[in-house]
């Protein structure tokens, strides 16, 4: 279902308060199955890894007004329970227990797929997973009668009041995080591992100009139009892919024997 969107913030919007409890109970609920999986590969492995992905998942919270601005996403400030505020944005206290699942928990579950050994097919499939997990959290919230929050501005692929383009980059953010902390991860041993948690927060920060900011600089340009915007889209969609292929090039089980066989062509 395709929708329009406001020009401009709207900033009338009410959190609905409902809603707001039940998203924060929730999320908190995701957050503390996916600790107990951290806490249970702990003891059977030995490697608080996991802990510290969520711990740097929750740390992420940060970028939320950076890319709310760039990408003009607004969330209520009447009635919000508001973590924090920040160029303008009121970042809601539920968003803490979101990131620490979505980005910390499915990058804990990237890092063990890439340790037991997956192909380079398997990350854009575990790509599209993440997309598709992308929407089902979106969506409610935009679409009840009340909405939660809102996009603004000439957003590109909407669909139920979601700009689908906001997925390239939200489902590469863990495994992005997985993909440092996998290659890193002789240098992040002892009491090193804390430094997963900054380590988090700046890939999380990187994937997103890495991916959005051809969709920013149309969104936000005076001249800015759906046209622009859906090509500035097409062009971040491209990009993903290619962060996609590197990444399945780096983690990826089968990458050193393609390489190995593209080195015998040459040769030959």
């Amino acid at each position: 279902m395709i929708s329009t969107l406001p020009a401009t913030a709207p900033v009338e919007m009410v959190m609905p308060q409902v809603p707001q409890m039940w998203m924060f109970i929730l999320n908190w609920a995701l957050v503390l199955v996916v600790l107990g999986f951290a806490l249970s590969y702990w003891r059977k492995r030995g490697s608080s890894i996991g802990i510290w992905l969520v711990l740097g998942g929750a740390l992420t919270t940060l970028n939320e007004p950076i890319v709310d601005v760039l990408g003009k996403c607004w969330f209520p400030a009447i009635d919000s329970r508001v973590l924090f505020k920040a160029w303008g944005v009121s970042v809601p206290a539920y968003m803490v227990p979101v990131y620490a699942w979505y980005v910390g928990g499915q990058a804990f579950l990237s890092y063990r797929l890439f340790k037991e050994g997956i192909t380079r097919r398997g990350v854009f499939k575990l790509y599209a997973v993440y997309a598709v997990v992308n929407l089902f959290l979106e969506i409610p919230g935009l679409n009840l009668p009340v909405p939660m929050y809102s996009y603004y501005g000439n957003q590109p692929l909407l669909l139920f009041r979601f700009p689908m383009w906001w997925i390239f980059c939200n489902a590469l953010m863990p495994m992005m995080i997985a993909a440092v902390v996998f290659r890193g991860e002789p240098l992040l041993q002892g009491v090193r591992r804390v430094f997963i948690v900054p380590l988090a927060w700046m890939t999380a920060a990187a994937t997103n100009g890495l991916i959005a900011a051809p969709v920013w600089v149309a969104l936000n340009a005076e001249s800015s139009s759906l046209a622009w915007t859906h090509l500035a889209a097409a062009v971040s969609f491209g990009m993903g892919l290619m962060v996609c292929y590197g990444l399945g090039a780096a983690v990826g089980s089968d990458a050193g024997q393609v390489l190995s066989r593209r080195e015998m062509a040459v040769a030959a």
